[in-house]
This record gives structure tokens, C-alpha cells and sequence, in this order.
């Protein structure tokens, strides 16, 4: 093979080739004048409004709003199959400090499929309050349930480990001396039993881990 001939299978290849890309061109013009022909609709979906990356350290106090109503335009036959589960609003606290802020509820909270807009969201911003947390280590008892009989077979009750640490409020910590866990209820009338429950916090904004009871 000389070179002309490498020069010819080239230049075929080459033709070939843009052979497709007129093809694909001309598809994705139709597609555009198909779109573009449609009817604009507008339609309003109500969604859960997440809030994301809780810094470190702090804690939400108040009740923000946790669904907004959002408004989309689009071509019709974009928007009349769309499900809610197809949009996700949220609100990103990385950046957020402790106190009471204001954040901007806009197009850049709202996520939609290609080809719509979003139009309004209702509420446009929405208050939190962000609270500062500690951590103290909390002791634990346990709460046997099962009635007064089956608390009368337990001889003793030992707790691995004997204290949690907690995360709460400073104000929240006056009121929690100690945790308990969740009602343990001893499935053997005798020997060992061991269980892994958890730790209920009382307080709205407390939290800790699981631990073991052994009755």
C-alpha cells in the first residue's frame, strides 16, 4: 500500500465520518425546534426542603419550614409526567454560624431534571437558629421492664460502658443527671442475659450512642 492509496482510505473514513456528524446535527435540530414548539406550561409541586452539613458543634433550635412550594415552567411534555420525587430543594448550613440567619431560598436551592426552569419558591427564605453543643460523658441505668416479677429475678445488672457521652445543650445537661436506656426485658428466667440497647435521650436535642446491658 503507497501513500495515495492510505491518502484515499483517509479521506472515505473522513467523509464517512462526517456523514454522522451531518446526521446527528440535523436530529438534534429537530429536537430543538420540537421543544421549542411546544407550549410552555407552568406547574407547582410541594417538596421536603432538606437541611444539609450541620456544622460541627452546633445544633438547630427552631422549626424552619421543611417543605416549599415550587413553581416550574417548562415545555408540557416535560412537565406533565414529572413526579415530585424528580426535585430535591435543601439548604446548605456549612458556611452557617451560631444565631439567628436568614437564608435565600432561589433557583440554586432547587434541583430539577434538563429543560425546566424554575419560577418561584414559596417560601423565598426561611429563619434558622443555630445553637452551640457540648459534649459530657453521662452515666447510664437501665430500665427492665417486663413487670414487677420479672424485675424481682434480676439479681444484677451491669452496664458496658457505664457512661455515655452526650451532646446536648449546656441548659439540657441541668436536666439530664443521668440517661437510660431503652426497656430491656430479660428473654432467659435464669444464667446471663445480654442485650445491646439503646440510650433514650429525653431532651429534643440530645444525642448518644448504643451500649450493652447485662442482666
Amino acid at each position: 500500500m503507497n501513500s495515495a492509496d492510505v491518502f484515499r482510505i483517509l479521506r472515505r473514513f473522513a467523509r464517512q465520518n462526517f456523514g454522522l456528524k451531518v446526521v446527528a446535527l440535523v436530529l438534534a435540530v429537530a429536537a430543538w425546534w420540537f421543544v421549542a414548539g411546544e407550549s410552555k406550561v407552568l406547574v407547582s409541586f410541594t417538596v421536603p426542603l432538606e437541611m444539609r452539613q450541620v456544622p460541627k458543634g452546633l445544633t438547630m433550635t427552631n422549626n424552619p419550614e421543611r417543605e416549599v412550594e415550587v413553581r416550574l415552567s417548562g415545555p408540557s411534555s416535560l412537565l406533565s409526567g414529572m413526579r415530585p420525587s424528580e426535585i430535591s430543594a435543601g439548604v446548605d448550613l456549612a458556611a452557617a454560624r451560631g444565631g439567628r440567619q436568614y437564608f435565600t431560598l432561589d433557583d440554586r436551592a432547587v434541583k430539577v431534571p434538563p429543560g425546566i426552569k424554575v419560577q418561584r419558591i414559596h417560601p423565598s427564605s426561611i429563619e434558622v437558629i443555630l445553637d452551640r453543643t457540648e459534649r459530657r460523658m453521662v452515666p447510664v441505668s437501665a430500665r427492665i421492664g417486663g413487670g414487677a416479677a420479672v424485675r424481682k429475678r434480676v439479681i444484677k445488672v451491669e452496664i458496658d460502658p457505664p457512661s455515655v457521652e452526650v451532646e446536648a445543650l449546656t441548659e439540657e445537661f441541668a436536666r439530664m443527671p443521668v440517661v437510660y436506656t431503652e426497656e430491656v426485658v430479660p428473654e432467659r428466667t435464669e444464667g446471663a442475659y445480654s442485650v445491646d440497647a439503646r440510650v433514650e435521650t429525653r431532651e429534643a436535642h440530645a444525642k448518644s450512642s448504643a451500649i450493652r446491658t447485662c442482666a
